[in-house]
């Protein structure tokens, strides 16, 4: 009986801190507004570090919307890429000036902006990028191809097909099996 009462105890306080640590966690999340407040932050981690908390807290944000827009013509690299990135995870609906914006990305020598470009644009209602990312599919790196090749499987239609069939004859397998798996999107279209 002792046992059962300390078992019982023990679990009844591991509990109680497990809640509170959870009110803690919770209070300590900042509001919306606070956050948007931050974008316009000096500081670029503080700007990147709000980015990924409305991304991460506040998904479905309008409200954020116009500040995050802004930023796509931030000096500052870190904070572009960044808001990019959030803007396509959350399916902003943004403005054709923040594609174009979006779609500069794809121009860079940097691989991880060029990719960084194609996902956010997945993301988005982007359709208009299409003539820009098809030439991407004859770059030299692999993974720009394979990102190219899934994106325009989300933004595209038919028409797309014979681009990307040249790719299931490159000798790697993972870039055919992207090319096969959006045509195969495609061809449902």
């Amino acid at each position: 009986m002792k046992t059962m009462m300390k078992r019982s105890m023990a679990l009844i306080l591991t509990l109680a801190v497990f809640g509170a640590w959870v009110n803690t966690a919770n209070a300590a999340d900042p509001t919306e507004d606070k956050l948007i407040s931050d974008l316009a932050s000096p500081k670029e981690g503080t700007v990147t570090d709000a980015l990924g908390k409305i991304e991460r807290l506040y998904p479905t944000t309008t409200k954020a919307l116009p500040a995050m827009e802004k930023l796509l013509t931030d000096p500052r690299k870190k904070v572009v890429l960044k808001d990019a990135q959030v803007l396509g995870i959350i399916h902003a609906n943004v403005s054709a000036d923040s594609i174009k914006a979006i779609s500069m990305l794809l121009d860079s020598k940097d691989k991880p902006e060029v990719i960084i470009g194609l996902k956010s644009l997945r993301g988005l209602k982007a359709q208009s990028t299409i003539p820009k990312i098809v030439p991407l599919l004859q770059n030299p790196d692999s993974n720009i191809k394979r990102d190219s090749c899934r994106t325009l499987a989300v933004l595209g239609d038919k028409s797309l097909i014979p681009a990307i069939k040249p790719l299931l004859q490159v000798p790697e397998l993972a870039v055919q099996k992207d090319a096969s798996d959006a045509i195969s999107i495609l061809e449902k279209k």
